[in-house]
């Protein structure tokens, strides 16, 4: 079903129609603690709804919206009163990056039918898609890994919101909750670099994302600097 190239890349794998559930299962199990980590970023961007949503909006922005950045630049910009469009049309800037997400994942869920492959798509988060593509690396398993992985942290995420909402002024400042999935992802990174290369271009995008946020809006910082790294990346690869 799956497989790893050479040089530790994802290598495409054939899938067939449906969505089975043990690979939900597995993949919802390993992605509970990833969703841990990522609860108390949901309770901050709870705190922070509590200044212009009702509890029954801010659940209803976790159900449907389901991207904890976006989420938390929404909630920000209504709270300084900024109008409706501006706030969409930095979400959607902010989000851009699961364009490149779904590229690198697409080989992975070829073959479903319509239906899972939206099930698929609704799930992919950076914490979801760092979990799958360590999975699909390391055994065999099906496209439902992938949504069972968003699965627990779409879960978690809901729990989270709704406790920011409600005890939000309850919670001590200080505590730097909003990092909280910066450093979940950070060390995701470690289970998926495995060669000097992954390893260059990682570091690449660190600093390429310190030095384009000095010249360009924060919405189009991580877009731009993932763009020019993974290019990097790819001549490399094909120079070796």
């Amino acid at each position: 079903m799956t497989g790893t190239d050479d040089d530790g890349t994802i290598a495409a794998m054939s899938t067939a129609g449906n969505i089975h559930w043990s690979d939900v299962r597995a993949g919802f199990r390993a992605g509970l603690p990833v969703a841990a980590g990522c609860a108390p970023f949901g309770v901050a961007y709870g705190a922070v709804a509590a200044a212009t949503l009702s509890p029954a909006q801010t659940s209803l922005m976790s159900a449907t919206v389901f991207a904890g950045t976006a989420q938390f630049v929404a909630a920000s910009m209504l709270a300084q009163g900024s109008a409706l469009l501006p706030v969409l049309l930095t979400c959607a800037l902010v989000n851009l990056r699961l364009l490149l997400l779904s590229a690198a994942i697409s080989p992975h869920v070829r073959g479903l039918r319509l239906g899972p492959r939206l099930l698929s798509a609704f799930m992919l988060t950076d914490e979801s898609f760092a979990v799958s593509v360590a999975a699909f690396r390391e055994r065999h398993v099906g496209p439902g890994f992938l949504a069972g992985a968003g699965l627990a942290v779409f879960v978690l995420w809901q729990i989270a919101s709704v406790v920011g909402r409600l005890a939000g002024s309850l919670i001590p400042q200080g505590y730097g909750l909003e990092y909280a999935l910066a450093a979940s992802l950070i060390c995701l990174l470690f289970m998926l670099v495995r060669n000097r290369r992954q390893w260059a271009v990682a570091l690449l995008s660190i600093l390429l994302t310190l030095g384009v946020r000095q010249v360009m809006p924060d919405a189009w910082v991580v877009l731009v600097a993932t763009l020019i790294a993974t290019t990097v990346g790819l001549g490399f690869r094909r120079w070796q």
